[in-house]
């Protein structure tokens, strides 16, 4: 039997589910369950290895009870059925486990598995990211953010969501998104705060405070653009910003310092229109 937790201070207080060694998703295929790899907002992340052709995955699972909890879980992983492309976290397999101590089965999501998130990766590096690295992946994940935003708005664009695949950078954890077209309702209420409050838009912030402002796709555009910001100079992009704040190639500051207009009019206003302002910018470089 495996143990699956939150996290280790849980783990102390007997907090747990017991569950099989080896889950089976949907489809036929079988996953055998190895350590544990993060606790996330709606439960945990665990390694997992495909038992025919040996490949290590992630398998997260929800553990907590709750209708809109739930809600999200479902809809991240419908979302993650609907999107195919490089720079958004793809959808292995996905199924239910029946745990020894709960009534309930637990649902889980098999993933393809990082090496790491975005912040864990620049917090440890000794030196900035160049831009003989940063360049082409800003360009995927502006491209898989144009993706996302043919289906739904992330809300949540933070490093920490930001996962690392090798040579790799790709959009993560979608249980925060608000699907575009009207089969789905937006679970979250008016006045709930989406996303990390540290990288918020203008607009969400306003929201928080008590204003109607209305959190959209140029807000994911804001959100990406700080982390893209983060990564060139190493500072989060608060105040009032210059050129003389940027600390990477001069053709790259107008695309990004553009995204990052308090003014949600003077942003890009989506994922392709970021994508193509980037693509425009390296072609004059």
């Amino acid at each position: 039997m495996a143990l699956l937790y939150f996290d280790e201070s849980e783990l102390r207080r007997g907090n747990f589910f017991e569950v099989p060694d080896v889950v089976h998703a949907r489809g036929g295929a079988s996953y055998e369950l190895g350590s544990w790899i993060a606790r996330g907002g709606n439960g945990a992340v665990y390694e997992c290895r495909n038992r025919v052709t040996g490949t290590e995955l992630a398998v997260k699972f929800l553990m907590h009870r709750g209708w809109a909890v739930a809600r999200r879980f479902f809809r991240e992983t419908e979302l993650m059925d609907e999107l195919t492309h490089a720079h958004v976290v793809a959808l292995v397999g996905k199924g239910n486990v029946q745990a020894n101590n709960a009534r309930q089965r637990l649902p889980f999501i098999v993933m393809e598995r990082a090496d790491n998130n975005l912040a864990n990766v620049i917090e440890a590096r000794q030196a900035p990211v160049g831009p003989e690295t940063y360049i082409g992946q800003f360009r995927g994940l502006v491209a898989g953010l144009a993706a996302m935003h043919k289906h739904a708005i992330h809300r949540d664009i933070k490093p920490e969501n930001i996962l690392v695949f090798g040579d790799r950078w790709s959009l993560a954890d979608y249980g925060l998104c608000r699907f575009m077209d009207s089969r789905h309702q937006d679970i979250s209420g008016d006045r709930f705060v989406m996303g990390p409050r540290y990288w918020l838009s203008p607009e969400a912030q306003n929201k928080r405070i008590g204003n109607d402002d209305d959190v959209v796709r140029a807000s994911d555009v804001y959100q990406l653009a700080a982390v893209f910001w983060y990564v060139v100079t190493g500072r989060h992009p608060s105040g009032t910003l210059t050129r003389d704040d940027w600390r990477g190639p001069d053709w790259l500051f107008e695309p990004i310092f553009a995204a990052l207009q308090h003014n949600i009019v003077k942003r890009p206003q989506d994922g392709s229109a970021f994508e193509a302002a980037i693509d425009q910018a390296v072609k004059q470089a």
